[in-house]
């Protein structure tokens, strides 16, 4: 992604999504993010893991709306995340582009405004949070890879901002059909 983005001219950069992770730390999603393989060296452009955010809106809840800083000056934002089925609840929007758009570039202020509302949070906030944010920021591409039973890419799928909505839960069947599991009930 980040090659095919120069070639096209543009001067990416990486931004850390993922919420609280690494002790809500820069250092600990960096420490993290490097053990994935993914530094400024190997990646060939910087990567940034700020915490600082600003804020888009209000939640339906009437609690702030965090977005990491960095991606939102950006003058475009692609998301690339794994689709697969959340270990801990159930709902049309597990993991995937849309959760890493909400929680994951919601850094810590983020994360914690959507997990406090529990199953709430994530079924109904998450989505409409999302939506504000496609409205609110330069979201230009959602890129959902959805692995099969051995963790590999099975399939990728480019997302423009305002199908995610429908697109996602569709790629979350998919891959939920394509997880590994027992052969019987």
């Amino acid at each position: 992604a980040v090659d095919a983005l120069k070639e096209l001219r543009y001067r990416p950069f990486i931004v850390a999504a993922m919420g609280s992770h690494g002790g809500a730390t820069a250092e600990g999603q960096r420490t993290l993010l490097a053990g994935y393989g993914i530094t400024a060296e190997t990646m060939g452009v910087e990567v940034r893991t700020d915490m600082e955010t600003v804020v888009v809106g209000k939640s339906p809840v009437g609690l702030p709306i965090y977005f990491d800083k960095n991606a939102y000056e950006a003058d475009g934002i692609v998301l690339l995340n794994r689709v697969k089925p959340h270990t801990d609840f159930h709902a049309a929007h597990e993991s995937g582009v849309l959760k890493m758009l909400v929680i994951g570039l919601g850094k810590q202020e983020g994360a914690a405004q959507v997990h406090k509302l529990g199953l709430r949070g994530m079924k109904e906030v998450l989505p409409a949070v999302g939506k504000v944010l496609v409205e609110h920021t330069k979201l230009a591409l959602g890129v959902a890879i959805i692995e099969n039973a051995d963790d590999l890419p099975a399939e990728i799928v480019a997302i423009e901002p305002d199908a995610i909505f429908d697109i996602e839960p569709k790629l979350l069947d998919r891959a939920r059909a394509l997880m590994g599991r027992l052969p019987f009930d």
